[in-house]
């Protein structure tokens, strides 16, 4: 599926690592997203049901990878592209969930950040 690489290509470029659960947690929520970019505001109706169904985990697990995941890409990630990226924001203020999906959405669906 193109928009799952895209998706994925994404997440790698900014610095998010697949190694933490948080970037499983997030390339579906992305997926989803790009399928219905409505859901962009529905993350706890919507996106969060969709992963725990699918992972069989706990909301307040996937809250706290998906944190844990944007907190560790914001402090060692490509400082470059999420500045790029999050050009509101400054370096040092990370995003909440909602915000980072957000983003995420608009530069998959635009294309946005493609190197």
């Amino acid at each position: 599926m193109r928009g799952m690489r895209n998706a994925a290509n994404l997440l790698r470029a900014v610095g998010m690592h697949p190694k933490y659960k948080g970037y499983a947690y997030m390339l579906l929520m992305l997926q989803k997203t790009q399928v219905e970019p409505e859901s962009v505001y529905n993350i706890s109706s919507v996106l969060y049901p969709l992963v725990t169904e699918k992972y069989g985990v706990t909301r307040a697990a996937v809250e706290r990878c998906i944190r844990f995941a944007i907190r560790r890409t914001w402090e060692t990630g490509n400082i470059g592209m999420l500045e790029e990226l999050f050009g509101a924001y400054e370096t040092g203020c990370i995003p909440t969930t909602s915000e980072f999906i957000a983003v995420m959405t608009e530069c998959i669906m635009c294309r946005r950040g493609r190197k």
